[in-house]
């Protein structure tokens, strides 16, 4: 009988949550937050080594258009922008051979999409919710930023590094011009204010069959924390 209680009493505070929301409301959610992204499979290959990615951070904002269909239920859609692509590791030196090598080092890749989330939500409280749906990422831009400095192996196995940079921006070939993902949200609501975190199963492949990497599989794995206010 207690635990029967008890579950009565979960039901009466998950009730009285929803109690406080308006179905058949439209809600406006401005947002900005960051994300850490990477692309899966992704590498840079010079003639020291190969340089293989890892998690990049970048900025995102924009807003929901949200309707409560119900008490539990709501649906949306939202525009943002959203800086995301990679980091790559830095080249490491292991040569005793006489010569001279390139190195890399502070190099990146960098795609901006603007993202159109649909999304369905359930809210287990008026400030616990969670929620999922299908995304579109269209790419607006990109860039592989890479840094190389010239270092000479003598014979005596001594490196000497050259005082100038090269750097260097280039655009990226091949990009699929649209990108699709499953989003899968948990958000914390307070007096309007909403904590969003956020994780992007990738469903496409950055490149086009005849792009970079024919065949490959790179995906963009982005996780995302915003902060947004209902009005």
């Amino acid at each position: 009988m207690k635990h029967i209680a008890a579950l009565f009493a979960l039901l009466g505070m998950s009730t009285m949550g929803w109690a406080q929301v308006e179905p058949g409301t439209f809600s406006v959610i401005p947002r900005v937050g960051v994300n850490l992204s990477t692309i899966s499979g992704e590498s840079l290959t010079t003639d020291v080594g190969t340089m293989k990615s890892k998690f990049k951070a970048g900025a995102a904002a924009g807003l929901d258009l949200e309707y409560r269909i119900s008490a539990p239920f709501s649906a949306s859609i939202g525009a943002y922008y959203s800086r995301e692509g990679c980091n790559y590791k830095d080249n490491v030196l292991d040569q005793h051979q006489v010569g001279t090598y390139n190195v890399f080092s502070r190099c990146y890749f960098t795609i901006d999409y603007l993202k159109i989330p649909v999304m369905a939500r359930w809210y287990a409280t008026d400030k616990l919710s969670v929620g999922t749906g299908l995304q579109a990422g269209i790419g607006l831009w990109n860039r592989t930023h890479t840094e190389s400095q010239e270092v000479k192996v003598g014979e005596n196995g001594r490196y000497t590094y050259s005082s100038d940079i090269e750097k260097a921006n280039v655009k990226g070939n091949g990009l699929r011009n649209v990108l699709w993902s499953v989003p899968v949200s948990v958000a914390m609501e307070y007096e309007r204010v909403i904590v969003d975190l956020r994780y992007s199963i990738p469903l496409s492949k950055v490149y086009r069959s005849n792009g970079k990497n024919p065949g490959g599989g790179e995906r963009v794995q982005c996780w995302s924390i915003s902060v947004g206010y209902r009005i």
